[in-house]
C-alpha cells in the first residue's frame, strides 16, 4: 500500500470517543454513527469522532460485535514495514524480559497493538494464532515478518479456536512454513518439556503461568504435593525440583498425563511421581471422603466462566473446587489456586475463596497474588488483557 493510500472513514456516536481516547483499541457496532462508502470486511478505516477528529487507523468486520480494531494511533500505513516494526518490537521487549529464552510468547494481540495476532516460540518453532479477518487477510505479510526477525525452523498454524467462528473464519491447524515434527523440546526456566505446539492444549503449553510456578519455591520441600488438572506436568514438576517429598499428577486427560509422565521422566523426576487419570470434579470429592490430605495443592482449571452470562455459574463452580481442595490441605500447607477466567475479577475470586473456606470449615490466609507472565503483557487500556490470577493461600 502507498503512503498516499486513502481509506474510509468510520464516524463514531456523539460521546462514544471517551474510551477509545483512554486507549482501548476496540469499537463496537453500536458505537458506530456512519461509513463512509463500503469498504470489504477485513478492510483498514480511518475512525473519526463525531465531530470529525482523527482517532485512529484500524482494520472492520462488520460481521463482527468489535466492528473495528484500532492497530495505530497515527497515520501509519498498514503494510510489510509496519508488520516488520511491530513484530521486531515485540521480539525485543522478550528478550529484555528474559534474556537468551527460545520459549516464550513473542506477540500478544492486544498487549502488543497487534490485535487478532498471538505468537508463541518453542525454541526454532512457532506457534501462530489468528483469531480476526483483519489479521487473517493480511496473513503473509505476518508470517514473512516472523521469518525476517526470527528465522524459525517451522511455522504452524492453530487457528481452531472458536472466536474465529464469531469473525466468519473456518477453523484450520497446519504448517504455514518449514517442516515440523513433533514434538519440540523446549527449555522453560531451566526445566525441560515436550511440546506439540499443533495439538496441545492453548498453542502447547501453558507459557502463561511461568512466573507463578516460582511460588512454589520455599513452600514444597519436603511436602506430598497434589497437582490437579495437571495437563503436561508443569506445576508438578516445577514442585519437585523445589524438593516436594512425592508429587501426584491428577487429570482427566489420559493423553495428558501420559505426556506429564513423559516430562517428569525427561526431567529426572519419576521416582517422586504418580499419575492418576480422573476427572478432578469426581476426583476431590473421593479424596475429601477418604479424608486425604496433601501438604500443598495445585488447582489450575481451566477457564470455567466463558462469558458474562455464566458467571454466576462458574463463580459456584470455582467455589465448589476450592471448598473440595481445601478440605485435603492440613494446618500450615498450602493451596495454590488459579483462576484464567477474564470475566472473574481479582475480587470476585478472592470473595470466592472466603466463600469456599467458610463452607469448607476451614481458615486460610491470603498470602499473595500471581498473574499472567510479562510476556503476556496487560494494557492498562483494556481490562480485557488481565486474565489470570493466582493466588497463594495457607491453612492456618
Amino acid at each position: 500500500m502507498s503512503a498516499t493510500a486513502t481509506h474510509s472513514v468510520l464516524r463514531l456516536k456523539k460521546n462514544q470517543d471517551r474510551r477509545v481516547r483512554a486507549g482501548h483499541p476496540w469499537i463496537f457496532s453500536n458505537e458506530i454513527d456512519a461509513i463512509e462508502g463500503d469498504p470489504p470486511d477485513g478492510s483498514i478505516v480511518d475512525v473519526v469522532d463525531s465531530r470529525g477528529a482523527y482517532l485512529g487507523r484500524g482494520y472492520v468486520n462488520r460481521h463482527s460485535l468489535i466492528a473495528v480494531r484500532l492497530l495505530t494511533r497515527s497515520r501509519d500505513e498498514i503494510d510489510a514495514a509496519f508488520f516488520r516494526k511491530r513484530i521486531a518490537r515485540a521480539v525485543a521487549y522478550r528478550e529484555e524480559l528474559f534474556p537468551g529464552a527460545r520459549t516464550c510468547r513473542l506477540v500478544s494481540s492486544e498487549g502488543d497493538f497487534l490485535p487478532g495476532l498471538t505468537v508463541d516460540r518453542y525454541e526454532d518453532v512457532l506457534s501462530v494464532q489468528i483469531t480476526t479477518l483483519g489479521i487473517e487477510q493480511r496473513r503473509q505479510l505476518v508470517l514473512d515478518a516472523l521469518v525476517e526477525q526470527v528465522e524459525p525452523r517451522a511455522i504452524v498454524l492453530r487457528n481452531d479456536v472458536p472466536l474465529r467462528k464469531l469473525e466468519g473464519l473456518p477453523l484450520e491447524t497446519g504448517v504455514a512454513y518449514g517442516a515440523y515434527e513433533p514434538p519440540v523440546t523446549v527449555d522453560v526456566e531451566g526445566l525441560k518439556y515436550h511440546v506439540d505446539p499443533m495439538a496441545g492444549q492453548k498453542t502447547g503449553f501453558f507459557l502463561d503461568q511461568r512466573v507463578n510456578r516460582r511460588l512454589l519455591a520455599g513452600k514444597v520441600s519436603g511436602a506430598r504435593v497434589l497437582d490437579l488438572f495437571a495437563y503436561s506436568g508443569a506445576w508438578g514438576i516445577e514442585a519437585l525440583r523445589h524438593g516436594a517429598e512425592s508429587v501426584l499428577f491428577v487429570d482427566g486427560s489420559e493423553s495428558a498425563l501420559a505426556l506429564a509422565h513423559e516430562n517428569v521422566e525427561l526431567n529426572g523426576m519419576a521416582e517422586r511421581a504418580q499419575f492418576h487419570v480422573e476427572d478432578v470434579f469426581e476426583a476431590l470429592p473421593r479424596m475429601a471422603e477418604a479424608r486425604e490430605r496433601y501438604d500443598a495443592v495445585v488447582l489450575d482449571p481451566p477457564a470455567l466462566v466463558k462469558s458474562r452470562a455464566r458467571l454466576a455459574e462458574g463463580l459456584k463452580g470455582y467455589r465448589e473446587l476450592n471448598r473440595r481442595a481445601m478440605s485435603l490441605v492440613p494446618e500450615n500447607g498450602w493451596l495454590f489456586t488459579n483462576s484464567c477466567s477474564f470475566h472473574v475479577s481479582p475480587e470476585d475470586f478472592l470473595r470466592v475463596l472466603g466463600e469456599a473456606a467458610r463452607d469448607a470449615r476451614r481458615p486460610f490466609r491470603f498470602v499473595q497474588w500471581g498473574a499472567q507472565s510479562p510476556d503476556h503483557p496487560v494494557l492498562l487500556a483494556a481490562a480485557e488483557t488481565s486474565y489470570l490470577k493466582c493466588a497463594v493461600l495457607r491453612a492456618v
